[in-house]
């Protein structure tokens, strides 16, 4: 069943599914939507979560094994797998199987990139689709940029004065990760109307050492820059995930535009909603990178979320390691 973010809320109150494909590249409204899913899960009594990064050689089925083990403790569980390109290495046999024979105790989460035709005529969505619920999570437009951020500022109790919206817009230019951030520091001001000055002053102040201005500095192959920027991140205590959203969504826009120029390039800066002001850096990278190196530093993002989530390696240590491979820095091997 495919729904909208907008209908996922009443169509969780109904009741949970068996089973959820969240898919888009936005990775606040992809977080949001998991995080309410997960919310929900635990209100339904469902306290643990496994969770499965299907990258290339990812064992299907040790997925399989696991779907289907017995808890010592009869504890259900949220088994989450994430696709970082959407194409399951197995053609998606497993997850048509968990599908069609699911564990009452499982409820299964799959996160993904957005979906192109073809992978939604595939034998695995079909099966996914049919079992439970489909969310495709589509990125914010510019023309909806404005009415989203007075919702967000209205969900933080803040009402903002027209040249302040305009002001704020303009500032973030569609990075939602780094609005989101802007009216966390707005809120804790303690003022419940926001004016222009405001804004300004606000985002002054951090601009110049936020997660995105980080992400620029990468793509413009400014590595010392990029060091000292990420070094004032984590002084300033950023939460590292935080960085890690703003630099993967960065390194798959890159992805998509790869191997695109002219007329070609100006229509897919406008699909995936990066705007003028926004593409000097892009346009660095695509010449100073290719797709092995993009790829080299996806797989390091993905590293650097497994040791956010503990698998014992140092965050800031790969996130610094992600910088270098991003200005084109060779890591030193052995």
């Amino acid at each position: 069943m495919k729904i909208r973010q907008d209908q996922l809320s009443a169509t969780l109150q109904k009741g949970l599914a068996s089973c959820y494909l969240v898919a888009g590249d936005d990775p606040l409204l992809v977080m949001e939507a998991c995080d309410e899913i997960r919310a929900a899960a635990r209100q339904a009594g469902i306290e643990d979560r496994e969770l499965f990064h299907a990258e290339a050689g990812f064992d299907w089925n040790g997925l399989r094994e696991e779907a289907n083990a017995m808890s010592l403790f009869a504890s259900r569980r949220i088994l989450e797998v994430r696709i970082a390109n959407g194409k399951p290495s197995d053609k998606g046999a497993a997850l048509q199987d968990l599908c069609k024979q699911p564990n009452p105790d499982n409820l299964l989460l799959i996160v993904c990139p957005r979906l192109d035709a073809a992978a939604q005529r595939s034998a695995w969505f079909k099966a996914v689709d049919k079992a439970g619920v489909f969310l495709p999570v589509w990125p914010i437009e510019r023309n909806q940029y404005p009415g989203w951020l007075k919702r967000r500022l209205q969900m933080a109790g803040l009402q903002a004065e027209p040249a302040a919206l305009a002001a704020l817009a303009h500032q973030t230019e569609g990075n939602l990760l780094a609005a989101v951030q802007e009216i966390e520091k707005l809120r804790l001001l303690g003022q419940q109307t926001i004016s222009e000055e405001m804004i300004n002053d606000a985002i002054g102040d951090s601009s110049r050492f936020d997660a995105f201005s980080l992400a620029d500095a990468c793509l413009l192959g400014k590595q010392a820059e990029a060091s000292r920027i990420l070094s004032h991140l984590r002084g300033e205590g950023i939460e590292p995930l935080m960085i890690l959203g703003a630099l993967s969504r960065k390194i798959r826009q890159l992805i998509a535009l790869k191997n695109t120029s002219g007329q070609q390039l100006s229509e897919a800066f406008k699909k995936h909603n990066i705007w003028p002001k926004q593409q000097p850096p892009y346009k660095k990278a695509l010449q100073q990178l290719g797709l092995k190196e993009l790829h080299n530093a996806l797989q390091k993002a993905e590293a650097v979320d497994n040791a956010v989530k503990g698998d014992g390696n140092d965050p800031w240590l790969l996130l610094s390691e992600l910088t270098l491979l991003l200005t084109s820095v060779k890591l030193p091997t052995g």
